[in-house]
């Protein structure tokens, strides 16, 4: 005889893992980060705008990238997810060039990454983390409670010092995060210069 309180739960449980994430983006968000320091001449603008949201997590996002003459349009399909978010998988991706509207095949991310060009440091050896800290710090024109976490590591063939900062209480993904070299001189940085919503 099967007992009624374990069916409840066992139904329970089913219908917890059926339902979807919801995305805590809404249409209209934005984010606009620059990106400057000694391992480029010129500073990159990259804006990432939502679009439209449907079914609670489904996100199409259209993100502007921008060094000078330099610039380039592309949109995102995504299922926000936090496996998605920290695997960066994109469901589709389509370039936005001369009015016209081009599907990436991204096979493998490489695509995305391609897209994303320069506003990326890969690290030589694995960082290692010497600091954490809780600090209130400057975010698009507010502020924000952040996790700040320090490490020793290398890029760009030299050794370095890299301070990644991020917060609950911000939407995007990082706050900041930048390389020094053992003298202070920066080698990468970004921030966030502007965020908010514009429906």
């Amino acid at each position: 005889m099967k007992n009624p309180l374990i069916a409840a739960c066992l139904l329970l449980l089913w219908g917890c893992k059926a339902a979807p994430e919801i995305s805590k983006y809404e249409a209209g968000d934005y984010v606009v980060y620059k990106y400057y320091g000694f391992y480029r001449p010129v500073p990159i603008m990259l804006t990432e705008r939502v679009l439209a949201k449907t079914g609670g997590n489904k996100l199409e996002l259209l993100v502007e990238w921008q060094s000078g003459k330099e610039a380039r349009v592309w949109k995102q399909f995504v299922t926000d997810t936090a496996y998605n978010r920290a695997n960066n998988i994109v469901d589709r991706l389509v370039l936005l060039e001369n009015g016209r509207e081009t599907e990436l095949p991204n096979r493998d991310n490489l695509d995305l990454f391609k897209l994303y060009e320069g506003t990326y440091l890969i690290a030589q050896h694995m960082p290692r983390l010497v600091k954490e800290e809780k600090l209130a710090l400057p975010v698009g024109g507010g502020s924000c409670l952040c996790r700040v976490r320090t490490y020793k590591t290398k890029v760009l063939g030299m050794h370095a010092t890299m301070t990644v900062a991020d917060s609950e209480e911000f939407k995007w993904t990082n706050v900041s995060t930048t390389y020094k070299d053992i003298k202070g001189g920066l080698l990468y940085a970004v921030e966030v210069a502007e965020c908010g919503n514009k429906k």
